[in-house]
């Protein structure tokens, strides 16, 4: 028997006219997948259009086939539109075109600001705080019978550590090991694996979004965007004293 969970994944897609959000939900003997634009959605046919019309959503359904399933986002681009609500009509989306004619159209509705004026990150919260252990169970019981923090359940990695809950921010414990470097970088170097470093996190709404930002800002990336084993999205990049800085979204 299978007790694996549903798999539901997310990225950034390149179009002329911008940026759109590609999604893929997948199930026992399921899936449907999507293009979301500031606008609307390209979806398949598992949008309802009546919803759509009810609260004046802007929705293009294409359709596959048991010979073509629409299982990514991309299997949407060269699929035909079969149906599209009202608000969807009314920007030009029409039955026949293409997926990818039709998120153009929707991305044309919003504009892509110019780069003219670099919009931040926009960091939500401090999320966690990550930092290097020579044993384990001795930061264990530091953290929880010292400090009074609480283990909390932590995602499969292939590093062995721990992850602690104090109240609204967490602790990440990360067991020393060759990846790693060192509290001041001394060993850091092109081996040294993203996220295996003392570095503090930031939620943010759009992971893919803030790599483009940081770039346009003229940060140096270290790593990502990677999905990790729960499928957060995250980015790690310098500060300008090279400290490491990791944002991420949840999905």
């Amino acid at each position: 028997m299978n007790d694996s969970l549903p798999r539901i994944t997310s990225r950034r897609m390149q179009f002329e006219g911008g940026s759109a959000i590609g999604t893929s939900n997948r199930w026992e003997k399921s899936q449907y997948c999507s293009i979301l634009t500031r606008a609307g959605i390209v979806g398949c046919g598992v949008y309802d259009m009546e919803s759509a019309t009810t609260f004046d959503q802007a929705i293009a359904v294409a359709r596959g086939t048991p010979a073509n399933p629409l299982v990514e986002p991309e299997d949407l681009l060269g699929a035909k539109i079969v149906d599209a609500s009202p608000k969807a009509r009314s920007f030009g989306i029409e039955v026949g075109m293409t997926g990818r004619e039709a998120t153009e159209i929707m991305l044309a509705v919003h504009p892509e600001k110019s780069n003219a004026v670099v919009s931040s990150v926009n960091a939500r919260h401090l999320d966690h705080v990550t930092i290097i252990v020579e044993d384990l169970e001795r930061s264990r019981r530091f953290y929880t019978e010292v400090l009074g923090m609480q283990v909390v359940e932590r995602p499969g990695f292939s590093f062995d550590g721990m992850w602690l809950n104090a109240g609204g921010t967490q602790v990440h414990l990360i067991l020393d090991h060759p990846e790693c470097a060192d509290p001041g970088y001394p060993n850091m170097n092109a081996e040294t694996l993203p996220g295996r470093v003392h570095h503090f996190a930031f939620e943010v709404e759009d992971a893919y979004g803030a790599a483009d930002r940081l770039k346009e800002h003229g940060v140096r990336i270290q790593g990502g965007p990677v999905s990790r084993p729960d499928g957060c999205i995250q980015v790690w990049f310098f500060d300008p004293d090279d400290h490491i800085v990791e944002v991420f979204h949840k999905v």
